[in-house]
Formats: C-alpha cells, sequence, structure tokens
C-alpha cells in the first residue's frame, strides 16, 4: 500500500506545517527567554531609578535639615548661648512655636564636654518642654540624647551630619558642631536637631515626588540589605531599599508601590506584533503552497507519470511537450532529461563496440563482469529469482611465477581461462578475469546448491588438467580455491548491491583458503526483510 508520505506534496506540507509549528514555537520561546527578561529587566532598571530618585527627595530633605541646623549651630548667639554667656536666649528662640514653624520636634545643644546643656523638645504628649540637662521634665528625651552623646564620644568628625532614626520613632537628625560665624575658635558644643516622618511629611515627600512610598525601621543586626523587587499583581510592584539609620544595626526601609504600565504596555505591544507576525506567517506559507502546487508539484507529477510509463512503453517515447516547451528550471530539466535519454542510446550502442575482455585471456573484464552483475541483480529483483557468483583464486601462484616464470605463468591463466570457458558456457553465464590469478564467474538463476555443484565440477576439471606446480604445498599440480554465494534480491527489504554479493562470494574464497585451499566452500547471504 503506497503510503500517503510517498506524496511530494504531502511531505512539502508536513514540512511547511512543520516549520511553522516550529516558528510559532520559536515565537513563543523568543517571548518567553529573551523578550520577556528583558521587559523585566527594564523593569528592573526603573524600579531601581525610582528608588533612586525617591532617595534623591529624602537627601534633599536632609540637605535642608543640614543647612537648618548649620545657621543655627553657626549663629553666634548660639555659641555664647552654650558657654553661658546669652541666658536670654532661651526666651528668644527655644519656645514651641518655633520648632513647629521648623518642623521639629527636638533640639538639643551640647556643651564642650559633650553633655546635654539643653533640650527643647515635644514629648509624646505633644506638650512642649525646654530644660537644661536630661533633668524633668525633659528626661523623655533621654534616649535619643544617649545616642547623640555616644556619637559625640565616640570621635564624631567636626562636620555637620545627618541621619535616620528608627525609634523611638522614625525621625531625621541632623547635627552640627557650634562655632562662633566669623573666627578660627574651636567648637564650644554641638546643636542637634530632630525632624519627625510626620504624615505631613510624608505627604509632602508623596506630592513631590509621585511615588506611594512607606516608612519603617528595622533591626537588621548589621546584615548588609540590598534592594528587593516583588511583583505584587499585573499592575503593581513593591520596590524596597535599606538606608543606614541609627541606633547601631537598624535600617529604614523605604517601600515604593510603582505602577507596571511601562511593562504591561511593552508586553501589549509585543504581544500585538507577536500575533500579526503569526498570522503573516500562516498566510505566506499557505500562499507559498498553493503557489508550489500550481508552479512546481502539478508539473513534477506529470514528469512522474511520465518516467513510470517509460517501464511500460519503448525506449522511443517522447517527454510530454508541455514539459519540454517551459522555459523554468521544470523545462531544463525534462529538455535534459530528453537529452540523456537520447545519449544514454548513443552510449549504449558505443559500449557494444569497446573492449570488454581480458587482452591475455579473451575473457570479460571487472567492467563487464560489474555491469552484467548489476544487470542479473535487477533482473532478479523484478523476477524474485536467485543469481549466484563464484571466485576462483589460483592456489600459491605467485610461487608459479617464481618457479617457472612470468611467461608460463600467463600460459597457466590462459589454459585455466579455456577450462572456465568451458565449463560455464550456458546462456547468460560470464566468466570474468578480475585481478591477476583471480577469476569470477556470473551464473544468473541458479540456487547455491547447484552453483556449488558447477564449482565443484570446475574444481576437478582443473585438477584433471595437470598443469605442473611444484611450488604448491598442496598438489603437485595446478589447483583452485573457489568460493560461491548467492542471492534472492526480491526477498531483501533493500535494493542488494553487487557488491555485496560478492563480498560473501570473497568471504567464501577465504574460507576455502583456510580450509587448505583447492576447494569449494559456500557463504550464506543474509539479506533484511
Amino acid at each position: 500500500m503506497k503510503s500517503a508520505f510517498s506524496s511530494l506534496r504531502n511531505r512539502f506540507l508536513l514540512a511547511l506545517a512543520g516549520v511553522l509549528c516550529l516558528a510559532l514555537l520559536a515565537l513563543v520561546l523568543v517571548a518567553r527567554y529573551q523578550i520577556a527578561p528583558i521587559l523585566l529587566e527594564d523593569e528592573n532598571r526603573y524600579a531601581s531609578a525610582e528608588l533612586d530618585r525617591a532617595v534623591r527627595a529624602l537627601d534633599s530633605e536632609t540637605g535642608h535639615l543640614k543647612r537648618l541646623v548649620e545657621d543655627w549651630a553657626w549663629w553666634d548667639d548660639s555659641y555664647e548661648f552654650v558657654r553661658g554667656e546669652r541666658p536670654e536666649y532661651i526666651d528668644s528662640n527655644l519656645y514651641g512655636d518655633t520648632l513647629e514653624t521648623l518642623d521639629l520636634n527636638l533640639m538639643v545643644y551640647f556643651s564642650s564636654d559633650n553633655q546635654p546643656y539643653w533640650i527643647a523638645g515635644f514629648n509624646d504628649d505633644d506638650e512642649f518642654t525646654s530644660c537644661s540637662g536630661k533633668q524633668p521634665p525633659c528626661n523623655w528625651a533621654i534616649n535619643i540624647v544617649s545616642l547623640l552623646k555616644s556619637k559625640i564620644e565616640g570621635g564624631l568628625e567636626e562636620d555637620t551630619h545627618t541621619w535616620w532614626l528608627t525609634t523611638p520613632e522614625l525621625s531625621m537628625i541632623g547635627m552640627s558642631p557650634i562655632y562662633l560665624h566669623d573666627d578660627d575658635v574651636p567648637p564650644s558644643g554641638w546643636l542637634a536637631m530632630v525632624r519627625p516622618l510626620s504624615a505631613e511629611w510624608i505627604e509632602q515627600i508623596l506630592n513631590t515626588t509621585g511615588i506611594d512610598m512607606t516608612f519603617s525601621g528595622k533591626d537588621v543586626g548589621g546584615e548588609l540589605m540590598s534592594d528587593s523587587l516583588e511583583r505584587l499583581s499585573p499592575t503593581k510592584m513593591q520596590a524596597s531599599r535599606y538606608l543606614d539609620a541609627l541606633p547601631a544595626g537598624n535600617k529604614l526601609l523605604l517601600e515604593a508601590t510603582l505602577p507596571r504600565q511601562r511593562y504591561q504596555a511593552s508586553l501589549e505591544t509585543f504581544r500585538f506584533a507577536l500575533y500579526w507576525t503569526s498570522g503573516v506567517l500562516v498566510v505566506t506559507l499557505i500562499v507559498v503552497l498553493v503557489l508550489l502546487e500550481r508552479m512546481i508539484l502539478r508539473p513534477l507529477r506529470q514528469f512522474a507519470r511520465f518516467t513510470q510509463q517509460l517501464q511500460n512503453q519503448s525506449n522511443t517515447s517522447v517527454t510530454p511537450v508541455g514539459l519540454l516547451t517551459r522555459h523554468d528550471e521544470i523545462g531544463i530539466l525534462a529538455r535534459e532529461f530528453q537529452h540523456l535519454r537520447e545519449h544514454q542510446q548513443r552510449q549504449q550502442s558505443l559500449l557494444l563496440e569497446l573492449s570488454q575482455h581480458d587482452h591475455l585471456t579473451g575473457l570479460a573484464n571487472r567492467r563487464l563482469f560489474d555491469e552484467r552483475l548489476s544487470q542479473a541483480l535487477d533482473e532478479a529483483q523484478w523476477e524474485r529469482g536467485s543469481v549466484a557468483t563464484l571466485m576462483v583464486d589460483v592456489d600459491y601462484f605467485k610461487a608459479y611465477n617464481d618457479h617457472y616464470g612470468h611467461q608460463a605463468g600467463d600460459e597457466c591463466l590462459v589454459a585455466l581461462a579455456k577450462c572456465m570457458d568451458r565449463c560455464f558456457s550456458g546462456p547468460d553465464q560470464l566468466v570474468a578475469r578480475t585481478g591477476g590469478e583471480e577469476f569470477s564467474v556470473l551464473l544468473p538463476r541458479m540456487s547455491l546448491s547447484t552453483a556449488t555443484e558447477h564449482a565443484e565440477t570446475l574444481r576437478m576439471a582443473v585438477e584433471r588438467l595437470a598443469l605442473p606446480h611444484v611450488a604448491s604445498s598442496v598438489a603437485s599440480s595446478v589447483t583452485v580455491s573457489i568460493g560461491v554465494a548467492a542471492v534472492t534480491p526480491g526477498l531483501s527489504r533493500d535494493p542488494v548491491e553487487p557488491s555485496f554479493l560478492m563480498r560473501h562470494a570473497d568471504k567464501a574464497l577465504y574460507a576455502a583458503k583456510r580450509a587448505g585451499r583447492n576447494c569449494v566452500q559456500h557463504s550464506e547471504v543474509e539479506l533484511q526483510r
């Protein structure tokens, strides 16, 4: 039964369908493993840039606090106040409205011995207190004051510093040495200002940056924390960054909720392009199939039918005119095919005139033998008949030449050739000299057993010639070793090559030599059914 895939059209259709599937799969894989990672990486950069922008906004706020604390710390009145020279400084400057105006909840003055000199601020009940040192009612600030005091005593550089504070509440701190404005004298102490991260302040940051941010304090124990990005939904993601803060081991966690519009827009654009590309690819393949059918496959089927008809028609049949008159590659192929047929006919006539025989023995040569063997196998393939071959080798012929001379060796070969020609003179049988002292015999339509009997007849006929051979270790006269092989090509799944049959005959010949020479051996041929 003819397979559906033996048709070029069906195979090409299947191939194009496979190409389409592979192309679509490639597009999907490109989208998944190249485009999507690129879009996600772009989204990561966007989130990092937004965090950078948020941090710059926070740096701007700490910069503002830094300038504010420097204005107060480098004020001569503050310098003299910490030295105890301006008692009116408190009533003139350190009152509740001042801190509210500056958006502060605590101001701490440290003396030159790093002790808290004056504390002013709002306690947990939002009551304003102003007092000397850490005595009541300013002892509510003892934790912050102690923290700042430890920073100063830890060898803090005499410069303006800002920090984030996570406890007791989220705040930013600015601290600067207290200097005289114009004189190059040592500082008389330190001034610290604490600004809480109030809801109003956070809302102002949100309005300034347009980023939805939240802040929280985290005790990370000195662990190195890196940025993180969590995709909450197809439309939202949360980017996080840890900022250095006080006390030691604490971090200020900045969390920004960001839209994924950029990613979604890019993804939708790519999907749109993917769908269009897939559609165009499908339409293109359909058009290619239609054109292929009309321009190539249909004429090729006509050409194939013509070549099949040649098996049942004479060699004088002419290639269809419709194919010969085409001006494309198929027309060229048809015309070349016609020329090839004509050339083949001429070559067949010419080959009859060529020498196909060995000049010494008059037997057929290897070229003719191979040609006739190939023809016999082809005929046997259709007829389901057998083909047998003999491979004959003269035993110790080199020793014969060395002992009797090459002239005698040639005469010996001629005598053997005549003997073989007499033994195999039947129709279609062919004896050929295929090597120096090697002969081959073609026996069409002959089984292995019958061929073996003929080979034994030949062996005995050579013995009866009684050609002297004193250099032989087998007998006193010339003898031959014969290998026999036969095959039925019609039983094989694949075509039987001439070399296949001759290899088995050669194998049998070597078996005969191993068996002591002057004998006949045959080789069983196994076919793939």
